[in-house]
């Protein structure tokens, strides 16, 4: 039988027991109840040996603690964030920052130069010497020296990033995001609010799972900081409250989209500093790993469960729904967000 072997620094074992620790992992991969993500003989194997690429998607918060490790002063999280890119580093896994940088965009369209030249700075730190970040990690310094990258030219990229107003299937989101809202602020029971959402979503709208297992979560066993609105807040405040869980939904949308369009030698994986989304995501992950609800039984009562099975699985005959109806359209769609943003904003 052939051997490889594979040379990995000293201190890799502290870098795992760093990520270990932090969680920050989101991953679909069927492993065995004595394999982790965190192996580097794995991935190096089925990077060199099978050609199989690997890349780390990251959240806004990832992101920022990884600019932050460079131009704000050391604490643990900046030197946990870089032992994570250490870890991508002897493992050759691709980091990617694009959501975090698009919605940081979106967020602050006015301040698209600082935004680029952060995303700048990001890829000089991502080609930062290995050796250099783990003496960071580790705590033996307090700095490292930037790698070597050539400059994004800031017009050229200002222009890619604000042309469009929203990326594909965004406003969809937006959508399921604010019908999820406008039910949950209604004078009635939390399991009439799952029934109405839902019916809504598949008479009105569409079903999305990633939609159905947020409000699953609210109604029935609500995450701490997980709905963000507040009738009381500011109208300016309640957009941005709603914009926020919207990118989580999105991001989430997209890893099943990922997950369906995935190419047989790549994976991927997600880095998320909020626990509410890892939670929810892993939740909605075993929903479809296993095709069925069971997964939730662990997180509900017996007849919760029983509720939320029979709302999942009402059916409507073909004609009551709009999806793949000729009113099915953009405007359809936009004509739905003016009304839920007159209801929940004015």
């Amino acid at each position: 039988m052939e051997e490889v072997l594979y040379e990995f620094p000293i201190e890799t074992s502290i870098i795992i027991e760093k990520l270990f620790h932090r969680d920050w992992i989101i991953e679909n991969f069927l492993l065995e109840d004595n394999q982790s993500f965190y192996s580097p003989v794995d991935i190096a194997y089925n990077n060199y040996e099978k050609n199989i690429k690997y890349t780390v998607y990251l959240d806004t918060n990832i992101y920022q603690f990884i600019i932050n490790s460079f131009k704000k002063e050391v604490n643990q999280t900046t030197r946990d964030v870089v032992a994570l890119i250490v870890f991508c580093q002897i493992c050759n896994i691709q980091i990617e920052p694009q959501y975090a940088v698009y919605e940081k965009i979106n967020y602050n369209k006015e301040q698209a130069d600082e935004v680029i030249q952060d995303l700048n700075l990001f890829y000089k730190i991502d080609n930062s010497k290995t050796e250099e970040l783990i003496a960071y990690a580790t705590g033996k310094m307090d700095k490292y020296l930037l790698g070597n990258h050539m400059d994004i030219d800031i017009y050229s990229m200002k222009e890619k990033l604000t042309r469009y107003d929203r990326l594909k299937e965004w406003d969809s989101m937006y959508l399921i995001m604010l019908a999820c809202v406008s039910f949950s602020i209604k004078n009635i029971s939390n399991e009439e609010k799952l029934k109405r959402f839902v019916t809504w979503m598949i008479k009105d709208f569409r079903k999305s799972l990633v939609g159905y297992v947020y409000a699953i979560v609210y109604f029935k066993c609500p995450l701490k900081r997980m709905m963000k609105y507040k009738k009381k807040d500011h109208s300016k405040e309640r957009k941005k409250s709603i914009v926020n869980m919207t990118w989580d939904l999105y991001i989430m949308n997209s890893f099943f989209r990922n997950w369906s369009d995935q190419k047989k030698q790549s994976e991927f994986v997600y880095a998320s500093d909020d626990k509410a989304f890892r939670s929810l995501l892993r939740m909605a992950i075993d929903i479809q790993s296993n095709k069925s609800l069971e997964p939730l039984r662990k997180f509900v009562s017996q007849s919760n469960y029983n509720n939320i099975t029979e709302i999942w699985n009402m059916e409507f005959p073909k004609d009551e729904r709009v999806y793949g109806s000729k009113e099915w359209s953009r405007e359809y769609r936009d004509k739905l967000i003016q009304q839920f943003e007159r209801e929940l904003l004015s």
